[in-house]
């Protein structure tokens, strides 16, 4: 959580002590859900402890393929505040893991107060999706 508030240049110390306080704790047992194709993208998570897999239908006979591992520090599930739609992976615990978790109306509550700041975060999120994409595209690049 650090990590990410040095990042967006969160020097703001109101808006640090009320961004923390609206996340909350999730603990995932290793080999459970966090979240699955399809559910309500209703909050983003920060993974603290543990790490998390990936899953993505492969159309193939309800076939699923992992494509990402996610260590401690990183963000999954940031397209829940970035715009409204349903998951379109599955997220399993690899092991017992330890999350904060951030909902969308939450986010959106923080806005109002500390737009500035929410923007910051929202770009971001924003870099963290474009990485990702451009990852994506390189990882199929090689395969075609």
């Amino acid at each position: 959580m650090e990590r990410f508030l040095t990042r967006i240049g969160l020097s703001d110390e109101n808006a640090s002590h009320e961004l923390v306080s609206l996340f909350t704790e999730k603990k995932v047992v290793g080999g459970d859900i966090l979240f699955n194709y399809n559910d309500p993208a209703e909050e983003l998570f920060f993974l603290i402890e543990g790490h998390l897999a990936v899953h993505k239908y492969t159309g193939f006979l309800e076939k699923t393929q992992v494509i990402a591992l996610i260590d401690p520090g990183a963000i999954v599930g940031e397209c829940a505040i970035l715009q409204q739609h349903k998951r379109s992976t599955r997220v399993t615990a690899i092991q017992d893991s330890k999350l904060l978790c951030l909902t969308k109306n939450n986010f959106v509550k923080f806005q109002e107060a500390f737009p500035e700041v929410a923007n910051a975060i929202l770009q971001y999120l924003l870099s963290i999706v474009s990485l990702r994409l451009e990852k994506t595209s390189e990882r199929l690049a090689r395969i075609l």
